[in-house]
């Protein structure tokens, strides 16, 4: 089961040193990352995670990966400072050492050898509907980057819907013990569930899993779903057994109801016989959506962690600076990675995950949205999201003072987002339809050509000739707009589209991607090959990076070479984040490892390929 192979995959990482970074992204070098465990009302079951505005209630935190895998020693010698705190724009909790105070935030230590940390929390305003309360813990310190650890889904009510006592209590298991794998999509994720207050070791408790009422965005299963498929029964019943082994089943979301909000996806677990309720557990479903139809609570997240990534960070650089770019600005050698080349799609997909694992490190919930450049996105070309189109002849796009990202800067470059389209708010880039771009082929030697007909014209009609706007400019200066990320999520959620539609998941298979084997070991007819144009068009690309078993610059952190197998002398996005719940593709992703997004924990809104 799932969870066996995320704590054998954390004494592997151990051992093999492939697990760097604080968290779910590589904001420490060098450090492992702390996996933590939350208590409500110090005990593991979910039954008592409730909070009243009057009385706070004792709580603890520990680091469960606190020793070393092998030997002797500790992870973390000094302990990992944390700030305990509401989730951001959020005061629905008080947190405090003591049981006192009116501190929505507080730091401390927690301990070096996995002890305990207790602290105390109170309710601030009441909760509208269960878990709609998170307790959150991020690292903190000068020698790491604020990284959140831990999600924790609580409910401020004076009356709890269930008793502190006299009931069956339950712990539930999502993925792991950690909350940061508490985030699903439509594919299946394994879950455990245990009773932890039996009278005797030989009882059963009979138990049935479901939606809370008024939810309904997840999917059961008590056995793991077969290949290709997912869960898909809106209750499950197991039984429990009182020497408390755990008792696996398995969650999805519902296709067409992904969540809104973190923690606004929750089980409920019920007593079978009595029907009376025993436990709540909230996730989320998270997926990637229309940018253009998200409502303003996503939309308003997604900028703060943006800003985050960015303004306070100072990441987005390393991504910028990925694009086709070397020391010294735009580089043939950096720019043939990823482009015109059968590597394009797979390369792009690593990329916008990248970002994507990025930004889930300051908020969890965000996912990252896709502009449907085919379709009119007036809610997104907006003043409020992404920029409104300026008046010629400016070529700054219009952010309303309250957008977290209005003060936009690329330091030594450009001061605001400079974008004027042709097209206005409302209008088009005039590319190829999603019909059209599912239409060029059933085989990926065909399909890849949409890199032309449909990738190119959403960056170069997005500009005005002469403008010097960024998207559609060169490819070296591009991911300097925002805009850049909405726009190959698209073009990835089109890839994996033509993969549900024509069954391409199956790597070994030509149709699925068309350059097998590797660059040491390329495939009869299909040596390595580096063509250019006087023009500078690329006219023939299997280099390095572009056949399937090929790992991609710039994460293998390879520099130099010569000729099919020269790279870029920088490699600046080293490693790849992995992240617990998700752990593909690896620190150093191959093409291979980029085939089936159903095994990366992204998944889009209209895409269920089951």
């Amino acid at each position: 089961m799932k969870n066996s192979n995320f704590f054998l995959f954390i004494l592997l990482s151990a051992l093999i040193g492939i697990w760097s970074g604080c968290a779910v992204n590589p904001r420490c070098p060098g450090e492992l990352m702390p996996i933590v465990e939350v208590q409500i009302n110090n005990t593991a079951s979910n039954h008592d995670d409730y909070v009243n505005t009057s009385t706070f209630i004792p709580c603890r935190a520990r680091i469960v990966n606190a020793n070393k895998a092998f030997g002797s020693g500790l992870n973390f010698p000094g302990g990992v400072e944390v700030e305990v705190r509401n989730r951001k724009l959020s005061t629905d909790l008080r947190v405090s050492l003591v049981n006192s105070g009116t501190s929505t935030q507080f730091f401390t230590t927690l301990p070096a050898n996995g002890g305990w940390q207790d602290f105390f929390i109170r309710g601030n305003t009441a909760s509208s509907t269960d878990k709609s309360a998170i307790l959150e813990l991020a690292t903190a310190g000068s020698t790491c980057n604020e990284v959140v650890l831990s999600r924790k889904g609580l409910m401020v009510e004076n009356t709890p819907p269930i008793p502190a006592s006299g009931r069956p209590q339950v712990e539930i298991e999502v993925g792991s013990i950690s909350c940061l794998d508490d985030y699903v999509t439509w594919s299946p994720t394994s879950c455990r569930v245990k009773w932890i207050n039996p009278p005797n070791a030989t009882a059963t408790l009979g138990i049935t899993l479901r939606n809370m009422p008024g939810t309904n965005r997840l999917r059961f299963a008590n056995t793991q779903p077969a290949a290709g498929s997912t869960a898909t029964s809106t209750t499950t019943t197991l039984t429990l057994s009182g020497d408390g082994a755990w008792q696996s089943f398995f969650i999805a979301g519902n296709n067409g109801n992904p969540s809104v909000n973190d923690k606004d996806a929750v089980i409920e677990v019920l007593e079978t016989s009595s029907n009376n309720l025993l436990a709540r557990e909230g996730v989320m479903v998270r997926v990637r959506k229309n940018a253009n139809a998200i409502s303003a609570g996503e939309r308003d997240r997604y900028l703060e962690a943006l800003r985050d990534v960015h303004q306070t960070y100072d990441f987005y650089m390393l991504f910028r600076n990925s694009h086709s770019r070397d020391v010294g600005g735009a580089s043939t050698i950096a720019h043939r990675q990823a482009h015109s080349g059968s590597g394009f799609l797979p390369w792009h997909r690593a990329f916008a995950l990248h970002f994507e694992r990025l930004l889930q490190s300051s908020d969890p919930s965000v996912a990252l949205p896709y502009w449907h450049f085919d379709q009119s996105s007036p809610n997104m070309f907006n003043a409020n999201f992404i920029g409104a189109n300026p008046a010629a002849p400016s070529n700054q796009a219009v952010l309303n003072a309250s957008n977290p990202i209005s003060t936009w800067t690329i330091p030594g470059e450009i001061t605001g987002i400079r974008r004027r389209t042709p097209y206005g708010d409302s209008g088009t880039p005039g590319v190829f339809t999603e019909a059209a771009s599912l239409g060029l082929g059933l085989n990926y030697v065909n399909f890849k050509n949409m890199e032309v007909n449909t990738h190119n014209g959403a960056h170069s009609n997005s500009s005005v000739a002469g403008s010097g706007t960024w998207i559609g400019g060169s490819a070296a200066i591009a991911p300097q707009d925002p805009l850049f990320y909405f726009l190959h999520s698209n073009v990835d959620r089109l890839w994996a589209k033509w993969q549900w539609v024509n069954n391409r998941f199956d790597p070994t298979q030509a149709n699925t991607y068309d350059l097998q084997q590797s660059h040491a070991s390329p495939p009869a007819g299909l040596a390595p090959v580096f063509t250019q144009a006087p023009s500078g068009q690329i006219t023939a690309n299997r280099t390095l990076g572009q056949y399937l078993e090929d790992q991609m610059w710039p994460w293998d952190n390879i520099t130099g070479g010569a000729g099919t197998a020269q790279r870029p002398s920088i490699a600046p996005l080293t490693p790849f984040p992995i992240v617990i719940g998700g752990l593909m593709p690896g620190s150093k992703p191959s093409v291979r490892l980029t085939i089936d997004h159903r095994a990366m924990n992204f998944a889009y809104d209209d895409v269920f390929p089951y």
